[in-house]
């Protein structure tokens, strides 16, 4: 090999050694599915001959072997090219101080940690088993190595096993950074691969799948796969490659895996069907293919990888200062509370936030439901809902009493408007309630963006402070709301600007009807039921019956339009007082008494101290995220090496 090529190889295993690296630091806290990172990641059913094509990339036997599940957890496999390992030898990182160099006892060791992570002997875990193998005869690369998809549970196995192992794979080839090799026996019709199908399921286009073809040896006679190599039937960006692995009886008369691979070469020199495309099948070449393949894909993810680490170390940041530091003394950790508290409380109420939302929130949504939700139900109220005509005539009547009237009566006007202007008020009381509702919302968000989640005692504490606070100011609001409805309901400005032409309406009225009289024969009186009327008495029910005159359509329609001229005068100021009355009277008092009430509740009551009491589940998150930002940091630090 050339000095070039060589430089080549070295930078490869480089980089790809480097991202073994991140991985490790991932794995090791749990967020390798936070990072998509660029890896190969290997699916195959039971019977698929899986196992036998990974032995055959390591060139040793060292992965269990049996009937049923035998890859129970995920296996992170690391081959790492040094040429200073005269003796091949295998780390595992959660016994990283030991050097394995017997690959039966690796094999053994596999087994050990599998148990130790689950005891049911049939189950399967997500939780992986990272092996690192340094060897001068390999080329660096890193396989993950998937339990084997299974069709039908059998008796000592979980029932939900299928469903399990698909889960696990799932998890680890939806990530659109992973190269999926899919593993399927040559033998049995291509259509019907479990992992072609698992994979086509996130890669639809193949895009980011290799396919493997096993058992090449054990196909009938005169039959091949060529039409597959060659993309007719299924079409991979990466395509296929056929290997010949150790059969199960070549397993059990202890075949060596050099034996095996000069036999495979032997089969693909020798075969008819492939001995012209021999260079490109075997596992020689799929070790090569997948070492480029896998080098030539983390080189296109690194931006994409480096800009991800960073925005996780910003988010994990973010997350860690609103859990809280532990530097402060109690009384100080309350200070700093009360006064975060109430600054992002007035910061959501004005709209102060850098974070970008597709949702109304905050002091927003206060003036969209004023401006929106309660001006339109407003506007829709009619002010004669349920009011027939017939009514407004018998009003007529008993207003006039006894005597007749010039258009209508004054009492029946005042009647109906007030009877309107009552449909408001419910409606602006049930508003305060809502502004009230509101003001929780944003008191939990502000409070959830600071420290005070940390204290259970104290965060309860607090809420119920504001909350009460809040509930105080809104009862004032809700009797200060009611009351100005009544303001409006008691005493009609029939001398408004707006209503001045009522005054002429009316003058006109008068005129029309100056010489007009009601004539009694209009009237008709009835008792309960039909009968002859007599002048002995009247009637102890008295009811109008017969057709409107022209008069009463007259009286009732100029009444109407008078009505509904004073309502929408009215309907106009609640529109425009109510929401005024509810910002100053329960959300800028609230806001206003925020930290007043907060060192008044919790500052100065007696033993403040014991509130600063974290709970378990905030310490644990604390340390969760530090090790989270430690470890991404330390990813960052690899990335910008490379």
């Amino acid at each position: 090999m050339s000095s070039k090529g060589t430089h080549l190889k070295t930078k490869m295993d480089m980089l790809i050694e480097k991202i073994n690296d991140i991985q490790d630091i991932c794995t090791l806290n749990n967020i390798s599915h936070s990072l998509d990172l660029p890896q190969i990641v290997v699916i195959g059913s039971q019977s698929s001959g899986k196992s036998s094509v990974l032995e055959n990339i390591v060139g040793r036997d060292f992965l269990p072997r049996g009937t049923g599940i035998v890859t129970r957890r995920p296996l992170i496999l690391q081959l790492i090219y040094s040429k200073n390992a005269v003796n091949e030898y295998a780390i595992f990182n959660h016994k990283i101080e030991e050097k394995f160099t017997d690959f039966n006892k690796v094999k053994d060791e596999i087994i050990a940690e599998t148990n130790r992570e689950i005891k049911a002997k049939n189950d399967v875990s997500h939780k992986p088993i990272t092996l690192k193998l340094f060897s001068s005869r390999v080329l660096t690369l890193t396989l993950i190595d998937l339990p084997g998809l299974v069709k039908v549970p059998t008796s000592d196995q979980p029932k939900n096993i299928c469903m399990k192992i698909e889960e696990i794979c799932r998890k680890y080839i939806i990530n659109q950074n992973a190269i999926i090799l899919a593993v399927s026996a040559a033998n049995i019709d291509i259509s019907n691969s479990d992992a072609l199908q698992l994979a086509r399921s996130v890669d639809p286009g193949y895009d980011r799948t290799i396919g493997i073809l096993t058992k090449i040896d054990l196909m009938d006679r005169g039959t091949d796969v060529i039409n597959i190599l060659s993309g007719h039937i299924i079409k991979l960006r990466f395509g296929f490659v056929p290997v010949v692995s150790r059969s199960q009886i070549d397993i059990e008369k202890n075949k060596c895996i050099k034996d095996a691979l000069e036999d495979e070469k032997a089969f693909f020199s020798n075969c008819e069907a492939y001995k012209s495309k021999s260079m490109y099948c075997g596992t020689s070449y799929l070790i090569s293919k997948l070492n480029f393949i896998l080098h030539e894909h983390i080189k296109i993810c690194l931006p994409q990888l480096q800009q991800k680490i960073g925005f996780l170390i910003n988010q994990n940041q973010k997350e860690l200062k609103n859990i809280g530091y532990v530097n402060l003394s109690p009384k100080e950790t309350i200070l700093k509370i009360i006064n975060d508290i109430s600054k992002k409380f007035n910061d959501l109420l004005n709209g102060n936030t850098e974070e970008l939302s597709d949702e109304i929130t905050g002091g927003a949504r206060l003036t969209y439901t004023f401006n929106k939700y309660f001006a339109e139900y407003i506007n829709n109220i009619n002010p004669l809902e349920g009011i027939k005509d017939e009514n407004i005539r018998t009003l007529l009547y008993n207003s006039s009493g006894s005597s007749s009237t010039v258009v209508f009566p004054q009492m029946a006007f005042e009647k109906l408007v007030k009877t309107s202007i009552k449909l408001l008020q419910p409606h602006s009381i049930k508003l305060v309630n809502i502004i009230f509702n509101e003001l929780i919302k944003i008191i939990h968000q502000a409070a959830n963006s600071t420290c005070l989640p940390r204290f259970a005692m104290l965060h309860e504490k607090a809420l119920n402070a504001l909350i009460n606070l809040f509930r105080s100011h809104a009862d004032d609001t809700t009797h200060l709301v009611t009351t100005f409805v009544e303001w409006n309901i008691d005493y009609l400005n029939t001398k408004h600007s707006d209503f001045q032409k009522y005054g002429e309406i009316l003058a006109k009225e008068c005129a029309k009807q100056e010489n007009q009289h009601i004539s009694s024969s209009e009237i008709t009186c009835t008792m309960n039921k039909s009968k002859k009327i007599n002048f002995d008495s009247v009637p102890s029910n008295l009811k109008i019956i017969g057709q409107f005159s022209k008069q009463e359509l007259c009286e009732i329609a100029t009444i109407k339009s008078f009505v509904a001229e004073y309502f929408e005068i009215t309907r106009k100021i609640v529109i425009d007082q109510v929401p005024k009355a509810i910002m100053s009277q329960l959300v800028m008092k609230s806001n206003d008494k925020i930290q007043q009430t907060l060192f008044k509740e919790i500052y100065e009551a007696e033993g403040v101290e014991n509130l600063v009491c974290e709970s378990l589940e905030s310490v644990e998150k604390r340390k969760r995220v530090e090790a989270n930002i430690t470890a991404l940091k330390q990813a960052y630090d690899i990335m910008c090496s490379i």
